[in-house]
């Protein structure tokens, strides 16, 4: 008889123990194995574009909450079987491509049934398996979406997975929120991103505040809205496009090393980190 997965706490301990349990030591040892599966439809001035990378092997409780979380940030309406990415990704595909074209109907009859001014109609995903560790992985999100406006739609977000369960921790791993030392972090590493971006160093917070869109005073700035997410560099912030500047500055984003960002991590977060 195969080795089967126990889902009680009692039973899943952090050492190998009785004979036919299986110990969290054993789940985060698991390879972790993916496929890339695609969907593209192209066909005049529609286009749709979906890239995974899909779980297919490993510790089967870290590929179900993977599975699932990439088809809840695709529409979460799918209720075929998470064990087929290809039937998964083929359903989201043809969704996109519906609702798309449907959009450029109502365009085009809009226009006395002309599409000349249409440029293009385009839905691009990329789910990616962006960083792994001995006790995490991390999926990065990157999307545009673009219906004949004055620019397209891009988005890019992450989300991190604990490797023995499929947890996912988000903004709940972080503590303190509200410290004058994490609003200073913001500050520093919005600072650099604009001074990257924008071509020359920013020194004073009246030059930063010309890259804010928001009324808020530059040194309590707001985390992004996205979950930050953990790579090997540390944890990553990012804004989405006018979320907090124009969109010609991009998607703001920093990095805080892991060293910076301990006081600002709960123990579960930092022991997933092997952190003390």
């Amino acid at each position: 008889m195969g080795m089967m997965v126990v889902a009680s706490c009692d039973l899943i301990s952090k050492s190998s123990s009785d004979k036919g349990e299986i110990s969290i030591a054993d789940l985060e040892d698991m390879d972790f194995e993916t496929e890339e599966v695609s969907y593209t439809f192209e066909k005049g001035k529609l286009e749709v574009g979906v890239k995974i990378d899909y779980p297919t092997d490993g510790n089967p409780i870290l590929c179900n909450a993977v599975r699932e979380y990439i088809s809840e940030t695709l529409g979460g309406t799918y209720d075929g079987d998470l064990d087929d990415g290809q039937q998964l990704v083929d359903y989201y595909g043809d969704d996109y491509k519906e609702k798309l074209d449907e959009t450029y109907q109502e365009d085009v009859a809009a226009n006395d049934g002309s599409d000349e001014h249409i440029n293009s109609y385009y839905r691009h995903c990329d789910i990616s398996k962006g960083y792994e560790s001995d006790h995490l992985i991390t999926y990065i999100i990157n999307e545009d979406i673009y219906m004949n406006g004055a620019h397209g739609a891009p988005s890019s977000y992450g989300m991190t997975f604990r490797k023995s369960d499929g947890r996912r921790f988000s903004t709940d791993m972080m503590r303190n929120l509200y410290s004058d030392d994490l609003y200073a972090l913001i500050k520093k590493g919005l600072t650099k991103y604009f001074s990257s971006t924008g071509g020359e160093d920013i020194t004073t917070d009246e030059e930063l505040k010309e890259y804010i869109l928001t009324d808020d005073n530059v040194n309590y700035l707001p985390l992004p809205k996205s979950t930050p997410y953990i790579t090997e560099d540390g944890v990553v912030f990012i804004y989405q496009p006018y979320e907090i500047s124009f969109f010609a500055a991009g998607m703001p984003t920093f990095t805080v090393p892991v060293s910076k960002m301990k006081p600002f991590l709960t123990q579960t977060a930092l022991t997933m980190l092997g952190e003390d």
